[in-house]
Order: structure tokens, then sequence, then C-alpha cells
């Protein structure tokens, strides 16, 4: 068994990801922490499963099978990331 911190996909997926929404963060005029982690983790989550959805050999929730960072599907990254954002942005 190979034991992978990260795939290319995973990498790919969340450079886009945060790049999408350090784009989106400098139009809105914000830097904060909340919104960044909000807009990357709802992207992350519908990027990773529609990149395991459209491939013949993709799995929900197997890390070789689709995006994964730090031995976890990049989805579930994402919905942690999310959740992170929502607890920043009503914190402050």
């Amino acid at each position: 068994m190979r034991l992978i911190v990260f795939n290319v996909p995973g990498i790919v997926i969340a450079a886009v990801t945060f790049g999408i929404a350090f784009g989106a963060e400098s139009l809105i005029g914000t830097h904060a922490e909340g919104p960044l982690m909000l807009i990357a983790g709802v992207l992350i989550v519908i990027f990773d499963l529609a990149y395991r959805l459209f491939r013949k050999d993709g799995h929900w929730l197997t890390p070789t099978k689709g995006g994964s960072l730090f031995y976890l599907p990049a989805w579930s990254c994402g919905v942690l990331w999310t959740i992170l954002g929502i607890v920043y942005m009503v914190r402050s």
C-alpha cells in the first residue's frame, strides 16, 4: 500500500480554488479570513466532487480516486474550511 500526503489533482484543485477565493476577496475589498475560507471551502467541495463524478474510476471517499490532501479527500478539507469560514465570519 502506498501512502500519499497529497496528489496532483488535490494540489491543483486547492490552488485554483484559493486563487479564485483571493480574487473574489480582492474584488469585494476585504481581506478577512472568514470570506476567504468560506469561498475556498465551497469551491473545493464542488470542484473535487465534480472531478470524482466525471472520472470513470472516481470514488467519493477513496483519496486515490480524486483530489486528496493530507490523506483525506479534498472535499472533506473543503467542508472543514467552509465550517471554519462560517465560524470566523460569525465571530468577527
